[in-house]
């Protein structure tokens, strides 16, 4: 039961890193694709129309970094539910650890 608790909080820390690496990748990839669509526009507007370019990158970068944002505020929420679910069950390990050297301990 002790190693069960124990697999159970390093599933869910694992699972943690999982999302919060999973979310940077995501981040990366939204942010390459803002890049992608700015050096895009640079290369298609003319003198005339740089400004109006200069402002549809700015919007794109915005648009980008709110994403970017949310991503992290879903990742962020999910591992602190995962780290509220495995530290509710450290009490009930830590109770069996110690049960268990006692035990070992009175056994010798």
């Amino acid at each position: 039961m002790t190693v069960d608790v124990i697999l159970d909080i390093k599933k869910a820390e694992e699972e943690a890193d999982q999302i919060v690496r999973s979310s940077q990748g995501d981040a990366r990839t939204v942010l390459a694709d803002a890049n992608t669509q700015a050096a895009r526009l640079l290369a298609d507007a003319s003198s005339d129309g740089r400004t109006a370019a200069e402002e549809k990158i700015y919007l794109a970068e915005r648009r980008a970094n709110a994403e970017i944002e949310k991503i992290k505020g879903a990742a962020a929420a999910e591992c602190e539910l995962i780290e509220k679910n495995a530290l509710a069950r450290f009490p009930e390990a830590a109770t069996i650890i110690a049960g268990r050297i006692v035990k070992f301990n009175v056994d010798r």
